[in-house]
């Protein structure tokens, strides 16, 4: 995208704590440098936290959306109206944010305190969010390619790490495969529809 490299990294560590995620982010920097306009968005792990509070401190950094729902579904029991939560938390107007919100509140009113209070709005919602949550990072690429290896992950670290550039280099040729075959048309298909019918 506009010659820009957007980079893959992995690292293993002998256990998830502070020392190891600050030892990622720092060798992380060395790629990745540390601006306002660089933005994470992880689970609630305190770890990962510490680690980009430490080494990023001008990054933003925000929560999967899909890890916040499912603790409120296991901790406040409110399943049934997880939707509202998902509604407010992928809306782009405060109208629409707040009536979400307002319903979910009247159904779940322990959950809101949490994200209003203990997390805060511009964790989780878009709106609030200060740095450029609208982009790729919309969605929980972690889980996607953890589902991805699901079978890889039981196997030696090489063979693990030989897979992934494997399967990441077949996705990239299919996607290059197919930029190269619709290069003559600039616009996305929603686009290309929108202006043929207003031709």
């Amino acid at each position: 995208m506009k010659n820009h490299i957007y980079p893959i990294s992995f690292c293993v560590v002998d256990k998830k704590n502070d020392a190891s995620w600050t030892f990622f982010f720092e060798k992380l920097k060395e790629i990745v440098i540390d601006k306002p306009d660089l933005c994470f968005i992880s689970d609630r792990y305190k770890n990962i936290t510490n680690g980009i509070v430490i080494i990023y401190n001008h990054a933003h950094h925000g929560y999967f959306m899909w890890h916040l729902g499912e603790n409120l579904c296991v901790n406040h029991h409110c399943g049934d109206y997880l939707y509202r939560y998902y509604n407010a938390a992928k809306a782009y107007s405060l109208e629409e944010f707040n009536n979400n919100f307002v319903e979910f509140n009247n159904k779940c009113p322990a959950s809101t305190i949490v994200l209003e209070y203990d997390i805060g709005f511009e964790k989780w919602r878009r709106a609030h969010f200060p740095g450029n949550r609208y982009d790729v990072m919309t969605t929980n690429i972690v889980e996607s390619l953890n589902v991805m290896l699901i079978d890889e992950r039981e196997y030696p670290v090489a063979s693990i790490f030989s897979s992934i550039a494997k399967r990441c280099g077949e996705l990239f040729r299919e996607r290059h495969a197919y930029i190269l075959k619709s290069m003559g048309n600039q616009m996305v298909y929603a686009a290309e529809k929108i202006a043929r019918k207003k031709k």
